[in-house]
């Protein structure tokens, strides 16, 4: 069985076990504390709660809510879930299956009027499947568009591929069930789901709007340095949001639904059963379904451009329940494949590298180091000041290795792979594939990637004009990855943007190609230990760096050292 009856019964009793007993796991419940104090320093904002075996081992607020008023993240601060949003409509949905008003299996015109003749074999299961061929997005996420309006938008544009033939994400899908959910049930979204899912499941803070937001800290969103304010002081979710993502909700709430989710609190077995059923890409209704060596782990993630991100693992034969959230950017990938795997790999037992203890340091005091330091092979790193760290970012492979690689003594490292790279994407670039498929492990994945690369280029050039120059940035650690693999980072420069893909490398050949959410190969954040000494700590690759820097006797920076385990570097201040 998917959900194991002790994770029933586990279910049943979790409000007893929430209710303030004394940990049996203190042990875990500091490790994953410490992890998380001394990664706050280094840029991590958000919280954290992790039940293991019917008990919650940790709850725990990291970073700030709010930076202007000095307000802390706790367990009790609401953060938003992005696109766990998603399975919330699942559910919704299921729960009208169960109350006899729709089954996933009728096709979206036996709801909704005006549906064009290449869409009437759409399903439900479709949508909630992202098999249903309708495009991602109508629009950005807080603008103004109504639901009728929305649902003719989706409707009026062009299939991806036929309906059930492939997965292909699709926030906009989300929505046409959201709007279905209305139809059908004859109110709101969001009342719906209050009264029919979060009500009976014990959850006080998750929603839109319905709840008594002044109960509790909303954290702001933080891309860098500056300050996106919350969810609450953005428009009321329209329809390109609603249904798909942006719900808001506590550690708490999160860890109650899941347990709901192991009971009949909310969904009878069969609606759960359908609920966890993968299909195509290991996807379900609202939920990647995984097999994995630790069990069946039932999972999604969330985010935005805003600073927010979010995951929820559930390993079920396991009872291991993970949520996490953060309000600080950081990078959507480092938060979501750094911080979250590290968290796990504790969990179960292993080891991580911890980053060192630093000291506070005044925003204003660093800014002297700030500027370019020359190698003299020939790179450089950038420095600059933001949220009281320093970060740097490397120009050149030779710069990239010193923080990447510093357990390597060459300092021209993976240049072979970035020149045959720049080989492969020129030939790209002339629609010659050649090189590229030369390259691959899974030759038979070359007429995806040719198509998944004729869209970017396309989409690209359409919004950021044609294409003046493909660059290698370099190649790093592909710490997402369990293996000792590399990704060459490359930029694809416009008339008024760019955009970022990487190759991913493993043994000489490439095994996975795809669209990048950093626009650096790596970009590391350095705190003080001394006055002029400082650590360096990489979320992804769990990696510690130290820098010295050399100063005159009035104080002004003239370069600095890399120190690494098999040398030290020395870079002039340019």
């Amino acid at each position: 069985m998917l959900i194991t009856k002790k994770v029933f019964i586990l279910a049943l009793l979790g409000a007893f076990l929430i209710g303030g007993c004394a940990s049996r796991q203190p042990e875990l419940g500091a490790r994953l504390d410490e992890y998380l104090t001394r990664l706050a320093p280094f840029g991590f904002s958000g919280a954290l709660l992790v039940a293991k075996d019917g008990e919650i081992v940790i709850n725990k607020g990291y970073g700030m809510a709010i930076k202007a008023e000095g307000i802390p993240n706790t367990d009790k601060t609401v953060f938003s879930v992005g696109s766990i949003t998603k399975q919330f409509t699942a559910a919704g949905i299921m729960k009208l299956e169960m109350q006899g008003k729709l089954n996933t299996q009728d096709p979206i015109s036996k709801y909704l009027e005006g549906v064009p003749e290449d869409k009437q074999a759409i399903t439900l299961h479709h949508l909630l499947t992202h098999t249903a061929g309708v495009l991602n997005y109508t629009g950005r996420d807080y603008d103004a568009a109504e639901r009728d309006e929305t649902v003719q938008k989706i409707l009026q544009a062009p299939l991806l591929f036929p309906p059930g033939e492939r997965f292909e994400y699709s926030n906009a899908g989300y929505s046409l069930l959201a709007a279905i959910l209305e139809i059908v049930s004859g109110q709101p979204y969001e009342e719906y789901l209050h009264g029919q899912l979060f009500k009976p499941a014990g959850m006080s803070f998750t929603g839109y709007r319905l709840p008594h937001w002044d109960e509790r800290v909303v954290a702001h969103w933080y891309t860098g340095g500056t300050d996106n304010s919350t969810p609450l002081e953005k428009p009321y979710p329209y329809w390109n949001l609603l249904g798909n993502g942006g719900i808001l909700s506590t550690t708490a709430d999160m860890h109650q639904w899941i347990l709901a989710l192991g009971s009949n609190a909310v969904l009878s077995a069969e609606a759960r059963k359908k609920l966890f059923t993968p299909f195509l890409n290991d996807y379900a209704y609202g939920w990647d379904v995984l097999k994995t060596e630790r069990g069946t782990l039932i999972k999604h993630d969330g985010g935005s451009d805003l600073g927010n991100a979010a995951e929820v693992r559930w390993y079920a034969d396991q009872d291991v329940i993970i949520v996490i959230f953060c309000n600080q950017d950081g990078g959507t990938v480092l938060f979501l494949n750094g911080v979250n795997e590290k968290i796990e790999t504790i969990v179960f037992g292993g080891d991580v590298a911890i980053p060192p203890a630093v000291v506070e340091s005044d925003p204003a005091a660093l800014r002297k180091f700030e500027g370019h330091y020359q190698l003299p092979s020939g790179g450089r790193f950038n420095a600059s000041v933001e949220n009281s760290l320093l970060r740097f970012t490397p120009v050149g492979q030779d710069a990239i290795n010193l923080l990447a690689f510093p357990e390597q003594d060459n300092p021209f490292l993976y240049s072979d792979l970035n020149s045959r790279s720049q080989a492969i994407v020129d030939g790209i670039a002339r629609e010659d594939l050649k090189l590229l498929e030369e390259a691959l492990a899974h030759k038979e994945r070359i007429d995806r990637y040719g198509q998944f690369l004729s869209r970017q280029l396309r989409s690209f050039e359409e919004n950021l004009g044609p294409t003046t120059k493909l660059e290698i940035l370099g190649t790093i650690p592909a710490w997402w990855s369990k293996n000792d693999d590399v990704a060459t980072i490359v930029r694809v420069n416009g008339e008024r943007g760019s955009f970022i893909f990487r190759l991913h490398w493993s043994e000489d050949k490439i095994i996975a190609l795809g669209g990048s959410m950093i626009s650096q190969p790596i970009i590391v954040a350095f705190a003080p230990l001394t006055d002029n000494v400082f650590a360096g700590y990489h979320i992804g690759m769990a990696k510690t760096m130290r820098i010295s820097f050399n100063t005159t006797d009035g104080g002004v920076v003239t370069g600095l050292t890399v120190h690494t385990k098999t040398r030290d570097v020395a870079a002039q201040k340019m």
